[in-house]
């Protein structure tokens, strides 16, 4: 039973959510340069203009999206040998109302599922609001988009470990209790101690970045105006969003 791919199918998700984050963040720095710096892309030797390959975000979208075919391709065969199987218990690509790691076999497997879905949603209660939060300060999009899959691994993590003890046979059905309250309370002191300290490094390097940002803007009209008095010609140049500003004269 725990060779079951629908005990597995957390495990593969956060294999997804890892793979996928490299991806992202490639595909993201590449937009930021078609827009910002399309020139970029290619290198010109006199007469030739070839394209340039040597851009670091060309080819970690190549890896990544290389790595994250041979994924799909072991996915899809552990898929169709789950299902040949189990056609019982088959799984599906694209579900909405229930999704296949939500096991209810049972009662004894819907509580444990009940328990698994009730820790996802403290999980999404503290963490929906720290990512709003997060949105609020002016990092660069990739930050959002990383924070969220972490959040997903998070999520799939925390369901694995609750399914996996009962078929391990570990698991343990019991009620609440004064100790199970005062474990859930140091662990809620350390998790608040944790995002207050993350909040303020967060702020901190926020302000920071605004303040150099501030003064690169103000420092750039003096340059180009020495720039252009000793006839020279003002170069600006942004490779991306939450990049500086580069100035050059030439």
């Amino acid at each position: 039973m725990k060779n079951d791919l629908r005990i597995q199918l957390p495990l593969w998700t956060i294999a997804f959510c890892i793979l996928l984050m490299p991806l992202t963040f490639s595909t993201v720095q590449l937009i930021d340069l078609m827009i910002h710096n399309f020139d970029a892309f290619f290198v010109v030797n006199g007469s030739e203009t070839s394209f340039n390959w040597n851009i670091m975000s060309i080819q970690l979208f190549f890896v990544s999206t290389l790595l994250l075919i041979s994924f799909y391709i072991a996915f899809y065969y552990r898929y169709r040998k789950h299902n040949r199987e189990n056609p019982r218990e088959r799984l599906y690509f694209f579900i909405f109302y229930k999704p296949g790691e939500i096991l209810e076999d049972d009662e004894m497997l819907q509580q444990v599922s009940k328990n698994a879905t009730k820790k996802v949603y403290i999980l999404f209660a503290n963490a929906l609001p720290l990512l709003a939060l997060l949105m609020v300060i002016p990092l660069h999009r990739s930050v959002f988009i990383m924070a969220i899959l972490l959040v997903i691994v998070f999520q799939n993590l925390l369901f694995y470990k609750e399914i996996n003890p009962y078929y391990s046979g570990n698991y343990k059905f019991g009620n609440k209790n004064k100790k199970t309250d005062l474990e859930f309370s140091k662990v809620n002191k350390r998790v608040i101690k944790g995002i207050t300290f993350f909040s303020l490094i967060i702020i901190v390097l926020s302000f920071g970045r605004l303040a150099q940002m501030h003064y690169h803007s103000q420092s750039i009209p003096t340059q180009m105006e020495a720039c252009m008095e000793e006839g020279g010609t003002a170069v600006i140049e942004k490779t991306s969003l939450w990049s500086l500003i580069k100035f050059t004269c030439k």
